[in-house]
């Protein structure tokens, strides 16, 4: 927990020094607290669209493939805004299946990491859940607003070929854990059952 906390310590000092040394950083910010930010009118174009496509929604959408705040209107909406465009087509039934997908795969990767024995084996997996379950978190409350728009797309779903292969290959290696978790037993039962059979046969 020393090592988490000093980790955490330098990663939120490092967070605060990056974004008090960029102006358009701190423009999203104060765009986000509501405020407005000199040089920089359209800040908030983007979280506000996003929002305009969530609200634009309803309870079903307006239809797969159906999105008009898409053109021209969501920068980056196959990527970072993608939840926007699958809200405003798939309505609050949609995004609230996208949040059970989710929640399924947390409980999975718990169930997975609870079982082990080895302490290397947990660490990783918990570590795997925390980036996957805490990357679409962030990606989620910054498209509707709880979060300033950093740039963090939703795994699984976003555009993107290389971090595609990163979140396949996190589920791969908690597949492998898994897998090396089943016991060996289950399989040379049947094996020694048929062993034992034949023994009394002959």
């Amino acid at each position: 927990m020393r090592l988490f906390a000093a980790a955490g310590g330098v990663a939120a000092a490092a967070a605060l020094i990056l974004a008090f040394t960029s102006g358009n950083r701190m423009c999203r910010i104060t765009s986000w607290m509501g405020q407005s930010c000199a040089g920089a009118s359209d800040i908030g174009f983007q979280s506000e669209q996003g929002l305009s496509a969530l609200a634009s929604g309803g309870w079903l959408g307006v239809g797969l493939g159906q999105s008009r705040q898409k053109y021209q209107w969501i920068p980056e909406a196959h990527n970072d805004f993608i939840f926007a465009v699958i809200g405003e087509e798939l309505g609050l039934v949609g995004t609230i299946v996208v949040l059970v997908l989710f929640a399924l795969l947390a409980v999975a990767i718990y169930r997975v990491v609870s079982h082990q024995e080895d302490l290397f084996a947990r660490v990783l997996g918990g570590s795997i859940m925390a980036w996957m379950l805490g990357q679409a978190a962030i990606n989620m409350a910054m498209v509707a607003g709880l979060l300033p728009v950093i740039g963090v797309p939703l795994p699984f779903i976003s555009y993107g070929g290389s971090a595609l292969v990163m979140s396949l290959c996190g589920v791969g290696v908690v597949l492998s854990l898994a897998r090396a978790q089943m016991a060996p037993a289950s399989r040379s039962k049947p094996r020694w059952r048929f062993a034992k059979t034949a023994r009394k046969r002959t």
